[in-house]
């Protein structure tokens, strides 16, 4: 039996939750968060948790209910307390994204993780998604060649959704839109390729906020490949989209749609021929974070969102606001 402790009662708790009651196996021992109108607000929303055991500090949560288990869903900038906390208390950890706001703090927590020899699943849902899990199949099966430049563009409300919340806090988001969801197309961006960015050169916009709203950059890759991240808080409405070119063809996801379109390059411009554009029906299956957590920790599956991996996000992340702040182009060194 797993015994689920949950710190944190915002609104991103909601989703998880209701997906853990329906599984199997699984007994929520706690609630914990410091404000009791977000308890009672994430009560009423979500049915079963009308006796679950509440608490007003984290750390009664972990002496008190002896979870072996922890969600995770708190701002941002206090993830690596609570993540090294839960993992100190010999439980396995899935946390909401992003893993840390820094890359030194988020290796530490990978670290850590280990020594414990406790798993810890970083929630990029998109690692997840039918559409996002194909390209990723066809750009490792080789038969499109070496990637040569990649799209990706992601637009949102945020500026707008999030006005008078913490996630237009530097002190506790610990960034904006690029750490928030933005991180989740960068995630797909370097998850889908397997690549790794080694220079960057970017602008960010703030619109008066503490943190950033929007941000641009040009990115140069491991293997010589180029591209671009546009990401938009300032949107009016939510679409995303990653493309990725190779040699011999190209991969293109819609994430709002979750549609997909396979482009291979068979044929020869020359002699007016042109390439064939498919939209790919037979795609895999999907799950979710909370569902691929359980698998883990029960041992039915390798965990596919291990917290190293979040490192070089959070690098990139880094890089694009200390070149908008200096008006340069940044390394990233140990890439």
């Amino acid at each position: 039996m797993i015994r689920l402790g949950i710190i944190g009662a915002g609104n991103i708790s909601a989703g998880h939750v209701r997906r853990f009651l329906s599984m199997p196996d699984i007994d929520i021992v706690g609630l914990a968060d410091p404000s009791e109108t977000a308890v009672a607000a994430l009560r009423s929303k979500v049915d079963g948790l009308s006796t679950t055991q509440t608490y007003s500090q984290w750390q009664q949560l972990l002496e008190s209910a002896s979870p072996n288990a922890v969600l995770v869903a708190t701002p941002h900038t206090l993830h690596h307390e609570h993540v090294m906390g839960a993992l100190d208390a010999n439980a396995h950890v899935l946390c909401e994204k992003p893993l840390a706001h820094s890359p030194e703090l988020a290796s530490e927590i990978a670290e850590h993780a280990a020594k414990q020899a406790k798993h810890v699943v970083v929630s990029f849902q998109r690692r997840f998604s039918p559409g996002y899990r194909y390209m990723r199949a066809q750009l490792a099966g080789g038969k499109l060649g070496d990637v040569t430049h990649i799209q990706a563009t992601q637009a949102q409300e945020w500026l707008l959704n999030t006005e008078g919340t913490w996630r237009q806090s530097m002190a506790l988001g610990g960034g904006g839109q690029l750490s928030d969801s933005g991180s989740h197309l960068m995630d797909m961006l370097l998850w889908t390729t397997g690549l790794r960015v080694t220079e960057v050169d970017a602008r960010t916009r703030e619109y008066g906020k503490e943190v950033e709203v929007d941000g641009a950059a040009t990115l140069l890759f491991d293997n010589g490949s180029i591209g671009t991240l546009s990401i938009m808080g300032s949107g009016h409405t939510f679409w995303e989209r990653l493309s990725v070119t190779a040699e011999h063809g190209s991969v293109r996801a819609d994430w709002a749609s979750g549609g997909v379109e396979l482009i291979t390059q068979e044929s020869d411009a020359r002699k007016g021929e042109t390439p064939t554009i498919s939209e790919v029906t037979n795609l895999p299956e999907g799950t979710n974070p909370d569902a691929h957590f359980l698998a883990v920790i029960n041992g039915k599956a390798v965990n596919e969102s291990p917290p190293e991996e979040s490192v070089h996000l959070l690098q990139v992340i880094e890089a694009i606001r200390q070149s908008s702040a200096s008006g340069t182009r940044e390394q990233i060194s140990n890439a």
